[in-house]
């Protein structure tokens, strides 16, 4: 009896040891996940932050060449290029 019972004692040892093992494994697996996922997002985050950037210099770009267009004195030479004159007083209506 005394070896059946040793026999059942290892036995009961070996599946505490196996359940341990297998919870620091899905411990392990689990924590590598939760890095691989941060690490991802880390880059997720670098790949947004690098296209904003770009896009507002291009924004920053585009309103200074709008208010380029938008100039008086660049309106005015393309006017005379076009044979345009600028309004004589009896031409301009004030609207109120």
């Amino acid at each position: 009896m005394a070896a059946g019972s040793n026999h059942r004692r290892t036995q009961g040892m070996k599946t505490i040891w196996m359940a341990i093992m297998l919870v620091f494994m899905v411990e392990l697996f689990a924590y590598t996940w939760c890095r691989v996922q941060c690490v991802r997002m880390g880059y997720e985050i670098t790949a947004a932050t690098k296209a904003y950037e770009q896009q507002r210099t291009i924004r920053k770009n585009l309103a200074i060449e709008l208010a380029r267009l938008k100039a008086p004195k660049r309106i005015e030479a393309l006017g005379r290029q076009l044979g345009l004159a600028p309004p004589a007083t009896r031409q301009i209506v004030v609207m109120e």
